[in-house]
């Protein structure tokens, strides 16, 4: 049987709701469970029509649920989300879809919006979409999930939202964070997930906003926020950064699900994020650009799958935020680095590290193979 024929016979399968012969038609064949036809993947199709079935059966098999494709480019999700196929956008959030908020076309809550959907519009709100990030383009300027239900005459949602809204903008410390997110937002891109702490005792607790790759930036950024809550240093004398956010950058392809965290090799950057933004706060100390922090001493490798065992901070390209309070906050990015490096560093300074780092064209995204340069003589 020809690929195309194949092809035709899948999809009238689907659309059938045959999920023996959708089955049987497959197989094991996971290039072709996950090929991307000009309707997306079979899962695509399936969520676009509304076969619950199907949908599971796909996912049991290894579909990969956060591909990308269909008529608006993003995952099934967003297909289901704009059919109105409530059962099936919960089925796929169970199974650990991402909520893609990179792209307007690719946001399953402006696809439920769209289409009238309160109930998914709904759902994705108590599953923590983010309904503050803004887009510009050319049929939208700052445009969010409010100004769009309205744009769309979409009276109900609108209210939906606007209920949402007020509860995240309930007091004064909550206005000054997403004075800060709006920040974030501006220089980094859109927020797709947020992980919180609660540290009992703590002076601070620190978020980790994690920013997917674009067409720009092929990168996953993870931004704090929770750290500058805090001065690092209160005394009036201080003539240092006394308020900071961290930075860290990983390969677009790093997993950053949650069961991906048990797996130290994946959770170890989003730890050390964590843990550098605590120092200042738990040791009553202070971080500045140019300080390195090395695991132990002497350095042990952060994972079994790197030898990179030292963090380097450096400045950051998002500068420094003043808010409303004229707080100045700074950002430094966390920039892993070798043993080897930070001896250089120690005898030379982190200016000269950086701009040989420069020189070999080694990035801030993290690498856990990348040259080490203290080893070039």
């Amino acid at each position: 049987m020809g690929n195309i024929q194949l092809a035709k016979e899948i999809r009238t399968a689907i659309k059938q709701n045959n999920v023996e012969k959708v089955v049987e038609l497959i197989g094991s064949d996971m290039e072709l469970m996950n090929i991307v036809t000009p309707f997306g993947t079979w899962l695509h199709v399936a969520a676009k029509h509304g076969k619950l079935e199907i949908v599971k059966r796909l996912i049991d098999l290894g579909a990969d649920i956060n591909r990308r494709g269909g008529v608006f480019g993003g995952g099934a999700m967003n297909e289901a989300a704009s059919k109105g196929h409530l059962d099936i956008v919960e089925c796929l959030l169970s199974s650990g879809a991402e909520m893609d908020v990179s792209e307007p076309e690719r946001n399953p809550l402006f696809a439920a919006i769209l289409g009238g959907h309160i109930d998914i519009v709904n759902l994705l709100i108590e599953n923590g979409i983010d309904i503050h990030v803004k887009y510009t383009g050319e049929s939208m300027k700052n445009m969010d999930a409010l100004a769009f239900a309205h744009e769309r005459g979409q009276k109900e949602i609108a209210i939906l939202l606007g209920s949402a809204k007020k509860e995240v903008y309930n007091d004064t410390a909550q206005n000054e964070t997403t004075e800060m997110l709006d920040y974030i937002r501006e220089h980094f891109g859109p927020i797709y997930q947020t992980i919180s702490e609660i540290v009992p005792g703590s002076k601070v607790a620190v978020h980790i906003h994690i920013i997917l790759p674009t067409k720009e930036q092929d990168f996953i950024t993870l931004v704090t926020t929770g750290m500058s809550d805090v001065a690092m240093d209160e005394t009036e004398e201080s003539t240092g950064v006394k308020y900071a956010e961290l930075v860290l950058k990983l390969p677009a392809n790093w997993p950053i699900r949650k069961d991906d965290m048990a797996n130290n090799n994946h959770y170890w950057p989003l730890k050390w994020l964590r843990m550098v933004a605590h120092i200042p706060h738990s040791y009553d100390g202070w971080l500045e650009a140019g300080v390195i922090l090395p695991n132990g001493e002497p350095p042990m490798p952060f994972a079994a799958n790197t030898a990179l065992s030292c963090i380097l901070l450096k400045e950051t390209e998002a500068g420094r935020f003043i808010d409303s309070v004229n707080r100045v906050i700074d950002f430094f990015t966390l920039l892993p680095i070798y043993e080897e490096e930070r001896q250089i560093a120690l005898q030379k300074g982190s200016d000269y590290l950086i701009e040989t780092f420069d020189e070999y064209g080694i990035s801030d995204v993290l690498n856990l193979k990348r040259k080490n340069i203290g080893l070039d003589g």
